[in-house]
């Protein structure tokens, strides 16, 4: 059932652990429905001062109802609300006086964009870069994050950004336009953006002064710094000059009622804001009450309470740097003021020892997914910052202590230790519990409902997408080595909480420059599935992921979208990903030449001529085993097509095939190098035409039985049949096991696996003659980093991936290799594409270890082994039929 709260995040909570059912709140603590106690490091953002249900704003709360005090009163006079404008006034650096009071942050900052568009008469509002500002429109568009905005409309016109602490910059911008801004406004702390502050401590201050120089009004947003947090009431109390607006918000409810102000120099003030400015449940007493009760907390004993904070502040950063000086390989730098601080994690990426980590990583959930292991496993409750992937907040109530302090830190260092073991199994195990994997069971997930994108990029030339996923088991704990520490069933859960994650970025891939000088980079994705989640039932949602992974593509940019392994065989070879804003390729046909190529060579290596060779093709009826068949018959001299014998379709596919092989051939010249088979068909039929015609096959048949000769076509789902006469076999099935045994091979038998996962068990041959080697790998003109992901070298990948790059790099932007019947034209020109960019055929390989010429002499060994027993076989029967 989906959660009528929100679905998009409950479903988000939930896939992170992070949906802990919360029944009691005191002060620093939080406690769940089976009492487990967990320490608040969070606050709200910054909203709670004196942590959960503070008594002292609770008292003032009741005494509001014990005196019947009309709580709102709109439009008459709000004897709270001047109350607390008045006290504001008193307290706010030097001539900040006139108050607007408001319910939200976000409806602060929209409320002094307002004042300050009409006491300017002007409309530019020039913010910074990641600063954060809010959600409504307004304070949208003054949020330097393109990610708030564009699927809103924003941003709204007029608003434009600098870099943050670049006082230089701002100087050049007002003196170039000051005639047509109307504010600038900036955070003191950049909060949301990683908690950044300003590299010189004079910028607050340089801000205004330029700002008046220039008669453009200064807005500081103080809404999650300001009321001691940063251990100063607020950030610029400091400054020579007061901004001309000061935005309060957050803490001034006292972490019970929600409330802002802002509060403004007598002389910018402006009666037309007055008389049409204003809100129904702003001015409202019992909201001011609360904020009146806080003033009293923070004020009494002369700020003795700022004063704590400070100083528990210099202590909280002591000990992060400790923890920064003991972890040096998992953070990178401890930022912040007072109890407004972070924690800034290096990439997981440049671990390059994990798999999940880095998908994590780089689709923002690594702080999510540190956070829910703080919560669940060390009980203490953290968040990312919105604006930036690798940075945690650590804001605690303003009450906090050093206990707490001590508390937290010691979680911390659970945390970056494990990190820096490289102990990933343990950060998630606490997602991978006989509970949630019942939860997993009876709960499925909410598909997200997403609608078309605004505002996606024009493709980068060159940048292109990959997209991966496990193969098998044995991917998950090469990628993720800690996961062999899961039990089988914790991996099994693991891998079904994971579907919960959906698609994404999972390794940046450098690229390179092509031999004629084009380049490219680009990124492999993830959908985090198993063959068998891919067929059969589950075929429906993988298309949908994999879908959803185009659209992902689109909006980074990517010139083209390749898909690996399965990834193709669930979308009908690409067909169902084509049209959504990237062109997409399965790789197959640059697999396939390169499976065919390999296989032809390794053939001569082992002495045996393609053209007196019987050729058996295993999965003759797919994208790539199609393909292979057409590009083998042209030198082949037998040729066998080998389908699945549980298909029952099998025969009538495999027919198809044949036709197909049959019709090709009769319109083709042949070549010098052309088999037995290829010279049979042109002596026997004359040329078909363009047009397919059905039962081409059984008509060369019997023309071949009309002169007496076996047929050097067949096509058959008797697989051990098929090999038991077999020169070269390649294999290319969707199958998602191994199946064939290339031990009961004859020797001299040469064998192309292009399957992912292998069809072709892997087994010890140096005693049988036999040579296996992994097909459809290919030489890249540079070296590719996959990361924990590389299971190849770097001076290899997968045919897929080759084609991935090589239309990339060739600026293609039609979709390729698409569907079921691969094109010999495209073979060709992606043949000729590869060898001017220099992509070569991999030199042959198998499960990792490199063939070397003592493999392929042993093959040829048995190769001339069985023609000689061969030739004196049939001698033998010449002299028994002369008898």
């Amino acid at each position: 059932m989906m959660n009528g709260l929100n679905p998009t995040r409950a479903r988000l909570l939930e896939t992170f652990g992070l949906d802990v059912e919360l029944t009691r709140g005191d002060g620093c603590k939080l406690y769940d429905a089976a009492g487990r106690e967990y320490l608040d490091f969070l606050s709200q953002y910054g909203a709670l001062p004196f942590g959960h249900n503070p008594s002292q704003i609770w008292k003032a709360l009741n005494l509001q109802q014990e005196a019947m005090q009309p709580v709102m009163v709109q439009p008459l006079r709000a004897v709270g609300a001047e109350r607390l404008a008045n006290r504001l006034a008193s307290i706010t650096p030097h001539d900040l006086s006139v108050v607007s009071l408001a319910n939200s942050g976000a409806e602060a900052v929209e409320a002094a964009i307002k004042l300050a568009r009409a006491r300017s008469g002007r409309d530019i509002i020039l913010s910074t870069h990641n600063g954060f500002h809010g959600k409504t429109m307004g304070a949208l568009s003054a949020t330097g994050k393109p990610m708030y905005q564009k699927d809103f409309g924003g941003p709204a016109r007029d608003f434009e950004y600098i870099a943050f602490g670049d006082i230089e910059e701002l100087e050049a911008k007002l003196e170039a336009d000051h005639g047509s801004i109307a504010a600038f406004i900036v955070e003191p702390i950049q909060g949301e953006g990683g908690v950044v502050c300003p590299a010189d401590d004079s910028y607050l201050n340089d801000v205004i002064a330029l700002c008046r120089k220039y008669g453009v009004l200064s807005i500081i947003d103080e809404i999650q710094t300001g009321l001691g947090r940063t251990g100063r009431l607020f950030a610029c109390e400091e400054c020579e000059q007061a901004p001309d607006m000061l935005l309060l918000g957050k803490a001034l409810g006292g972490g019970l009622m929600p409330i802002s102000a802002v509060v403004v120099r007598p002389e910018v003030w402006d009666d037309r804001f007055g008389f049409l400015h204003s809100s129904t449940f702003a001015n409202n007493n019992l909201a001011c009450a609360a904020a009146n009760a806080t003033l009293d907390l923070i004020l009494d004993d002369d700020r003795a309470f700022i004063k704590d904070i400070a100083q528990n502040g210099d202590y909280f950063q002591e000990q992060l740097e400790a923890l920064k000086d003991r972890y040096p390989g998992v953070l990178i730098d401890v930022r912040g003021r007072g109890y407004m601080r972070a924690l800034e994690f290096r990439k997981p990426v440049e671990r390059a020892d994990s798999a999940s980590m880095a998908f994590c990583g780089l689709n923002g959930g690594f702080i999510g997914l540190l956070s829910s292991y703080l919560l669940n496993v060390e009980g203490v409750l953290t968040a990312p910052v919105f604006n930036d992937a690798k940075v945690m907040r650590l804001q605690p109530p303003l009450i906090a202590g050093r206990a707490e302090i001590d508390r937290c830190i010691s979680a911390l260092d659970s945390v970056c230790g494990v990190l820096n073991r490289g102990d990933y199994h343990m950060l998630m195990r606490h997602l991978v519990t006989p509970e949630r994997r019942e939860q997993l069971e009876h709960t499925a997930p909410t598909a997200p409902q997403q609608g078309p994108a605004r505002d996606v990029p024009g493709s980068a030339p060159g940048r292109f997408c990959f997209l991966i996923h496990y193969t098998q088991e044995a991917d998950l704990l090469r990628s993720d080595p800690s996961f062999a520490n899961f039990t089988a069933e914790e991996r099994s859960t693991w891998l079904e909480w994971v579907k919960r994650v959906g698609p994404g970025f999972a390794w940046p891939v450098s690229g390179g420059t092509s031999r004629d000088g084009s380049t490219t980079e680009g990124m492999i994705m993830s959908v985090p599935l198993l063959p068998t989640d891919m067929m059969g039932k589950g075929r429906r949602e993988a298309r949908g992921m994999i879908q959803a992974s185009a659209g992902i593509a689109a909006e980074f940019g990517a010139s083209r979208l390749g898909l690996g392994a399965f990834t193709s065989i669930a979308t009908n070879g690409g067909a169902a990903v084509a049209g959504r804003g990237v062109p997409v390729t399965s790789g197959n046909t640059l697999t396939t030449v390169s499976g065919v190529t390999a296989l032809e060579r390794a053939a001569w290596r082992a002495g045996i001529d393609p053209a007196t060779a019987n050729v058996v093709v295993v999965g003759a009826t797919g994208a790539i085993g199609r393909l292979a068949s057409l590009m083998l018959a042209r030198r082949a001299n037998q040729l066998t097509l080998v389908g699945n014998a549980s298909n029952r379709q099998a025969q009538q596919f495999l027919d198809r095939v044949t036709d197909e092989v049959v019709h090709m051939l009769s319109n083709e010249h042949p070549s010098p190098s052309a088999g037995g088979l290829n010279r049979c068909v042109r002596e026997y039929l004359e040329p078909q035409g363009d047009e397919m015609t059905k039962g081409v096959a059984h008509e060369f048949a019997r023309a071949c039985a009309e002169r007496g000769r076996s047929v050097p076509i067949t096509a058959t789902t008797d697989l051990s049949k098929a090999l038991a006469t077999a020169d070269l076999v390649l294999v290319a099935t969707s199958a998602e096991v191994t199946f064939l045994d290339p031990t009961q091979l004859r020797p001299g038998t040469v064998v192309c696996d292009v399957a992912r996962p292998p069809n072709v068990a892997h087994a010890d041959l140096t005693e049988n003659g036999v040579l296996v080697f992994d097909g459809g790998l290919v030489t890249p003109p540079f070296p590719v980093n996959l990361g924990p992901f590389q299971n190849l070298p770097e001076d290899l990948c997968w045919g897929c991936l080759g084609e991935t790059m090589l239309l990339a790099l060739e600026g293609e932007t039609d979709d390729y290799s698409l569907g079921r019947d691969l094109s010999l034209v495209d073979a060709d020109r992606i043949s000729e594409m590869a060898r001017r960019h220099g992509f070569e055929p991999a030199e042959p390989q198998w499960y990792g270890k490199s063939l070397t010429d003592s493999d392929f002499k042993r093959v040829a060994m048995a190769v001339s082994q069985r023609r000689k027993a061969e030739y004196r076989s049939k001698k033998s029967a010449k002299i028994w039929a002369a008898e």
